[in-house]
């Protein structure tokens, strides 16, 4: 069962990871990664805080 869950993240993880490494050195990927990641982290700790 859980094999099976694996093997399919891994199917569809591929094409993404295959973009990735072949655009590795692309810096505004690399920008709109870390802004992507500031924005949730924003989105959570503001869900999470509660004194406001």
């Amino acid at each position: 069962m859980i094999l099976g869950i694996v093997e399919t993240l891994n199917e569809w993880v591929a094409p993404i990871r295959s973009w990735i490494e072949s655009n590795h050195d692309n810096p505004v990927m690399w920008i709109a990664f870390f802004l992507i990641g500031l924005a949730i982290f924003a989105f959570t700790y503001s869900a999470l805080n509660k004194d406001h």
